[in-house]
């Protein structure tokens, strides 16, 4: 148990260094993408969603993890995602900006932390009530993982679908770069 506890807090607390080091916060990511054409942490959320992608599927096919939790999908991802984006954008960021702000002593993250948990809470007890009043309407089928229903075997396929992307994004990048000609 204590080493479990140990390597938990190690890992989180170096995922909270480079969170806050690199200033990485999704809505800012995407915010500063749009409004400003600051592509700098954009690229770093691309590169951690492609990364993350190739580690677990190569988890996936040694067996490490053999079930991944696929939510049902229908509209209730498209309604959730907006309300969840404008709440994200009102709030100042995403909960990892939120976290590595307030760790920095801004106070009015704290202040959004705490809505955060006490928005979390209100779900919690609202879940039984909008699972069938809301959630199963708007569902129309379960959830599927790509590696599950791929026959390409699963590491392999996110090594490929990671080196398309980064071959597509470095095409678009070279041609749009007057320096690259």
């Amino acid at each position: 148990m204590v080493p479990t506890l140990l390597i938990a807090a190690f890992v989180g607390l170096g995922l909270g260094v480079f969170l806050q080091k690199g200033r990485f916060c999704f809505v800012n990511a995407f915010r500063d993408f749009f409004a400003y054409k600051d592509s700098r942490v954009t690229k770093g959320v691309i590169a951690a969603t492609l990364l993350t992608m190739v580690f677990w599927g190569i988890a996936y096919q040694l067996g490490y993890y053999q079930g991944f939790w696929t939510p049902r999908w229908g509209l209730t991802g498209l309604v959730g995602g907006f309300i969840f984006g404008i709440g994200m954008t009102y709030a100042g960021g995403c909960a990892s900006g939120t976290l590595y702000r307030a760790g920095e002593g801004y106070l009015q993250f704290w202040l959004t932390l705490l809505f955060m948990g006490v928005g979390y809470g209100v779900f919690t007890v609202a879940f039984p009530t909008l699972q069938t009043t809301y959630f199963q309407p708007l569902t129309f089928g379960e959830g599927v993982s790509l590696f599950a229903v791929s026959p390409i075997p699963a590491g392999l396929l996110a090594v490929l679908v990671a080196a398309g992307t980064t071959l597509v994004y470095a095409a678009l990048v070279g041609r749009s770069d007057p320096s690259a000609g």
